[in-house]
């Protein structure tokens, strides 16, 4: 039996939450997003929408659309890594010139936050593909991509609650909080998808990110060196840093793919 058969619903069920949670900052501005953040949030929301389509195609034993799909990620995990370098440039270039009081206060430690989620992001895909003859270990690593998704998505439903942002909280301003919120919770949920389970590595590898990067949002993410080395991403050329995300990504997948060797094919008996 196919693991998590079910999961193609919760994966869809995202959607309209990501609808919802950056209406105010992307869906409901579409004409005054750059580029990059057009190309990051596509791509983001194109990933989700594969993911949901090859685990409801094994399940439905459609065996040649669930690997169509799965070559598909080889064009769309680049993008997204490129877009997703693209976007933290921006968010840095809006810390740095203090555009608004959000960006100057949080974009530099977003940043930072930003890439250690894009670098699991890539380290799981390419462990799907070492493991896809593995079958629970192979839907555990593409499954947990989606938890990483959690975060921005319950970081942004959170201060609906009336008077959120007014809250503080040992010295966390309402933002602060409900990003810890947002991590404890996709936390929680990568532990319980874990249990221990011996094939369900890659949702404790999730949970491990997860950690650090709450944890880097409040020290490192927070201190001046870390300022000043996302400031020096602003030297380097937005097309350049696309290229640089897209072809480091499409490094791992393929070191990952041609890792597994090819079955060995099965000879013809003469009659």
């Amino acid at each position: 039996m196919m693991p998590y058969r079910r999961a193609h619903w919760a994966v869809l069920l995202l959607l309209p939450l990501i609808l919802l949670a950056f209406w105010p900052g992307y869906f409901g501005a579409l004409r005054a997003a750059p580029l990059a953040l057009h190309a990051h949030g596509l791509s983001a929301t194109a990933w989700l929408v594969l993911l949901a389509v090859q685990l409801w195609a094994i399940h439905d034993r459609r065996v040649a659309l669930h690997r169509a799909a799965g070559l598909a990620l080889f064009a769309l995990v680049p993008l997204f890594a490129g877009a997703s370098l693209a976007a933290v440039q921006g968010g840095v270039a809006l810390f740095a010139a203090r555009s608004d009081p959000f960006h100057a206060s949080f974009g530099a430690r977003l940043a930072l936050v930003d890439l250690l989620a894009l670098v699991t992001f890539v380290a799981l895909v390419r462990q799907a593909l070492l493991a896809r003859r593995q079958v629970r270990a192979h839907a555990a690593a593409m499954l947990a991509t989606v938890l990483l998704v959690l975060p921005p998505i319950l970081g942004r439903l959170f201060p609906a609650i009336p008077g959120f942002f007014d809250w503080e909280v040992a010295g966390h301003s309402g933002f602060a909080l409900s990003f810890q919120l947002a991590m404890l919770a996709a936390t929680a949920c990568a532990l319980i998808l874990y249990r221990g389970r011996p094939d369900g590595g890659a949702f404790l590898a999730v949970a491990v990110s997860l950690l650090l990067q709450a944890v880097a949002f409040d020290t490192v993410a927070a201190g001046a060196t870390w300022a000043a080395a996302a400031r020096a991403l602003l030297g380097v050329p937005a097309p350049l840093l696309f290229a640089a995300g897209a072809l480091i990504a499409a490094g791992a997948l393929a070191e990952g793919w041609l890792r597994v060797p090819p079955r060995a094919r099965k000879r013809l008996g003469m009659a």
